[in-house]
């Protein structure tokens, strides 16, 4: 699996705890699963095989369905005279966008004021990821609000 978990204790990025629940595989006899890998060092990480896999799933499930709405192939329920007005909702694209660029001001001000090299790549590779996701957020939203006559 190539999802990155971070911010681990030492025993989960060494596999032996839940990086969900932070379950100690070794002293309890907790099914596990391969979740990911530790940003470190490439390692596998593990989760309990139920609940905590299930709330792995369910979010990059959602997180799916954000990248087809993202890029336009999920169906256009909800759209109205040419505006779809779910764009502009909380969960819809117009707040996605919003919460991205939240991230990418604070990794902006974080960046300003540490010299820690782990730090700084960890905020490049974070404002990298949510700096692609704005503008293809962006672009919907764009493409989305665009009038009838304009081309």
């Amino acid at each position: 699996m190539e999802r990155y978990f971070w911010h681990l204790s030492p025993a989960q990025a060494d596999g032996m705890a839940c990086v969900v629940c932070g379950a100690n595989f070794l002293q309890s006899k907790i099914a596990s699963v391969p979740v990911g890998r530790s940003p470190a060092d490439e390692s596998q990480v593990f989760a309990c095989k139920d609940p905590c896999a299930a709330v792995i799933a369910n979010e990059a499930e959602r997180m799916a369905q954000e990248m087809r709405a993202v890029t336009g192939t999920t169906s256009t329920a909800g759209v109205e005279g040419g505006r779809d007005d779910s764009v502009f909702s909380v969960d819809g694209h117009f707040g996605s966008l919003l919460r991205d660029l939240r991230v990418l001001t604070g990794a902006e001000s974080l960046l300003g004021v540490t010299d820690d090299i782990p730090t700084i790549r960890f905020l490049l590779s974070l404002t990298a990821r949510h700096a692609e996701t704005a503008m293809m957020r962006a672009r919907l939203v764009l493409a989305r609000t665009k009038e009838n006559g304009e081309a």
